[in-house]
């Protein structure tokens, strides 16, 4: 990627919905911080003291997925997004049940009855040499729409709701620019803080 020019990295991390990875935000920056190109973290930001955190430790930018489905401009049914404002960190699970790769979703009772293992014969065939490409494109169909089921149709008896852990930080359904007024606000809070405190600016300036 680096060599075909790319602008930067999205760093998947393993406070991620949907396919989450597996290096905390802290060990990807340090792995991928001395690549030369700006890093933007995915996963885990959901408050306003995240993002800033995020940016502190030397991120350029920050990727939401979760935060951005609680909001009232997301088509994605009432029922998925008060779960999200419900839901926290320690209710999110990896599942290899949705596509046969690990998908971090929120543990419903559903997803509690069937367990998040899949099965035997499904493991096999995603490990066979010629038969885990079949594998893996019946279930990328089966979970594209058990998700936009579940998603845009509400809750039903067997509910798959893709989040991250930044759900700890979501507490209400907003409008989508309010986030980023909140987001945009404890940034300019910090600045003006870290300003305030600098010793060599005593000219009291504003």
């Amino acid at each position: 990627a680096l060599e075909h020019g790319v602008d930067g990295l999205i760093c998947v991390n393993e406070r991620a919905g949907g396919h989450a990875g597996s290096r905390s935000a802290e060990l990807l920056l340090e792995e991928l911080g001395d690549l030369g190109v700006p890093l933007v973290c995915a996963g885990g930001i959901g408050a306003p003291g995240d993002f800033q955190a995020a940016l502190e430790q030397g991120y350029a930018a920050c990727q939401l997925g979760t935060r951005f489905i609680a909001t009232q401009e997301c088509r994605a049914h009432d029922d998925y997004k008060q779960a999200i404002v419900r839901a926290q960190p320690h209710d999110i699970v990896l599942t290899d049940k949705i596509s046969g790769v690990p998908v971090a979703v929120i543990e419903t009772p559903y997803v509690k009855k069937v367990g998040t293992k899949a099965g035997f014969i499904a493991r096999r065939m995603l490990r066979h040499p010629k038969l885990k490409h079949y594998a893996r494109m019946y279930y990328s169909l089966k979970s594209i729409w058990q998700l936009k089921r579940a998603s845009l149709k509400g809750a039903t008896y067997r509910d798959y709701w893709q989040a991250g852990k930044s759900v700890g930080g979501v507490s209400e359904v907003l409008p989508a620019g309010e986030v980023v007024a909140r987001f945009a606000a404890a940034i300019e809070a910090a600045a003006v803080e870290a300003g305030a405190g600098d010793p060599e600016d005593s000219s009291g300036a504003s």
